[in-house]
């Protein structure tokens, strides 16, 4: 499982989106989002610069969390 910091957050379709988007990289990902924090969580067979670079391609700036 890795973390990311992501940008832009701002309501429940923007979760939703993201959630979509990553499980349609992984349909057997795991995606925990924190819209408050801006932290979204992924448990996933695909790299963590995949999935930044789908939610980077949905308008999301994000960066992996240290």
């Amino acid at each position: 499982m890795f973390a990311l910091d992501v940008s832009g957050m701002g309501c429940g379709s923007c979760v939703s989106k993201i959630t979509k988007a990553i499980q349609t990289l992984d349909s057997q990902a795991r995606v925990e989002v924190d819209r408050a924090a801006g932290k979204v969580k992924v448990e996933s067979a695909e790299s963590p610069e995949d999935i930044r670079a789908v939610i980077e391609n949905l308008g999301y700036p994000s960066q992996l969390s240290a």
